[in-house]
């Protein structure tokens, strides 16, 4: 998939992740539902990118240059980082230091690293749609595994696009 589609996959996870799941942090004083919900949001569209950091060429791996060389060259692009294994590590890792965090800090490093992992999650989603597919199953296997056959750039990314904005239209309207 391509940038615009992982973004709309990141935007329909950010909302679904806000009106979802976000409720469920306590916020109190400076800091309400609409901040936090924004904050979980701006998290779901860095995640929907942030997997392809393992890519050099990719949109984030042109704004993180050393971290995505260093990325692609030891592990290659669709490797570990495409993994529920790693999101799950990553976003538990992520919520433990949220921990440390105090008051509305932690409230809001908390809504960050949801909307984090609904974005990567929808990456994934979306990858798994394409012909290369991803190692769903790392560390057991390398094998890629897929649910279609799209091909990046093509009638897939538009038809999962198209499929995201019909569901977040879906969700601003409270239909789902």
């Amino acid at each position: 998939m391509n940038k615009p589609a992982h973004l709309m996959g990141g935007v329909a996870a950010g909302i679904a992740a806000a009106k979802y799941i976000a409720p469920t942090v306590p916020y109190s004083g400076l800091v309400d539902g609409i901040v936090g919900s924004g904050v979980v949001f701006c998290g779901a569209l860095l995640g929907s990118l942030l997997p392809d950091i393992d890519h050099r060429h990719s949109y984030i791996g042109r704004k993180l240059k050393i971290a995505s060389f260093i990325i692609s060259k030891t592990l290659g692009h669709r490797s570990v980082v495409h993994t529920p294994l790693i999101i799950f590590a990553f976003t538990a890792f992520l919520f433990f230091l949220s921990n440390e965090l105090i008051g509305e800090a932690q409230a809001l490093a908390k809504s960050f690293v949801i909307g984090l992992s609904a974005g990567m999650w929808s990456h994934l989603l979306l990858d798994l749609m394409t012909k290369r597919g991803i190692p769903l199953l790392y560390p057991f296997t390398k094998k890629s595994f897929r649910i279609a056959n799209f091909k990046g750039g093509g009638i897939g990314d538009s038809l999962t696009t198209t499929g995201c904005a019909i569901l977040i239209g879906l969700m601003l309207l409270n239909l789902l």
